[in-house]
């Protein structure tokens, strides 16, 4: 198992990373991701398709929250919670991009995956292009139905 790679592991639960430009509203980002239940994530590209940031559902969550509903705010999360309340477009609320290689082993990225509490990462090129993505449940196919 330590030498699986990405390679190995992804498209196997989704063909097409759902992927949107740095200008797309929250309500395309929503759309998006209510397109494929499987998704966790969206993925942020700028004018050249290169990977600048990532949407995770949480930070969806946390949005509809505070832009829909919640009446008081954590103190460690005031900075989020302003930054999310005037959010218009992508580039408002995106976390900056973390990303693997298909050359990258599967061990090193559940590890990843459990620091920084995502459950899908983008799968890039040389250039930091977008070709796929990886999703939690991918890893854990493959690794318990060995």
């Amino acid at each position: 198992m330590k030498n699986v790679t990405v390679r190995e592991v992804y498209k196997t639960f989704t063909f097409e990373p759902p992927i949107l430009s740095e200008n797309s509203s929250i309500e395309g980002i929503i759309s998006t991701l209510l397109t494929d239940p499987r998704s966790r994530s969206v993925y942020i590209v700028d004018q050249d398709k290169k990977l600048t940031g990532i949407i995770t559902t949480l930070i969806i969550l946390k949005a509809t929250n505070i832009l829909k509903g919640k009446r008081s705010v954590l103190k460690d999360d005031i900075f989020n919670a302003i930054r999310i309340a005037k959010a218009q477009k992508a580039k408002d609320i995106m976390h900056p991009p973390i990303y693997v290689y298909e050359s990258s082993k599967i061990l090193d990225v559940l590890e990843m995956m459990s620091r920084e509490y995502i459950q899908e990462l983008p799968v890039v090129d040389k250039d930091k292009r977008v070709i796929g993505d990886l999703n939690c449940l991918e890893i854990l196919k493959r690794i318990w139905e060995q």
